[in-house]
């Protein structure tokens, strides 16, 4: 992947391939993390994606390959934004604390798309030992979608300007009220699905 700060590039992802890494009420067996990285006071950002791969988590992969590539000067502020099509496992989340603090220049906002094994008590303590370290974490909202849509995908055809799709609602809802639960301490919503 190339990062890039023009309108268009060609590393941006198909229509079709975020359709079906980002459908909440589907569960692929891959990670996407769509980000933007932004420098002190500037305007311009720094957009990329990457997968998980065979050994690497994908904000592992972003954290270890993508941000150590990009030269970053350590006295630069620096606002990293990522879109994750499934939230950080409980050893994800304890690496990116890490790596914040030895970042304290950097600050990171996650968009989850939906919540990975979400019933494990490890993966819960990490999204609220994230959240209790400074990093703001949302469940996708449709705005959300609509950004990543214009902002990340190659869609070219007239038609597919705008990413709203209706029948999203139940499983932003679900997950949204689900990561309440998990920030409350509270039991889990006892639903089977998005258990992968």
């Amino acid at each position: 992947c190339t990062g890039h700060k023009g309108p268009k590039a060609r590393w941006q992802i198909q229509p079709k391939e975020f359709r079906a890494i980002f459908d909440p009420s589907a569960f692929p067996k891959v990670t996407y993390l769509l980000y933007e990285i932004k420098w002190g006071s500037s305007t311009k950002f720094w957009r990329k994606w990457c997968p998980n791969t065979p050994t690497q988590h994908a904000e592992i992969n972003c954290l270890e390959n993508d941000f150590k590539a990009i030269h970053h000067g350590p006295s630069v502020r620096c606002s990293i934004i990522w879109f994750l099509s499934w939230s950080p496992c409980g050893l994800c989340c304890r690496l990116i604390i890490h790596f914040l603090r030895a970042h304290p220049k950097v600050t990171l906002q996650i968009y989850i798309g939906r919540l990975f094994r979400h019933r494990d008590e490890r993966n819960r303590q990490g999204l609220r030992d994230l959240v209790s370290s400074g990093v703001n974490v949302y469940i996708m909202s449709l705005p959300a979608y609509d950004y990543c849509w214009r902002t990340f995908v190659d869609h070219r055809v007239r038609e597919d300007d705008i990413y709203w799709p209706c029948y999203f609602t139940p499983w932003m809802i679900f997950y949204m009220l689900e990561f309440q639960c998990i920030l409350q301490v509270g039991r889990c919503l006892m639903l089977g699905w998005g258990e992968n």
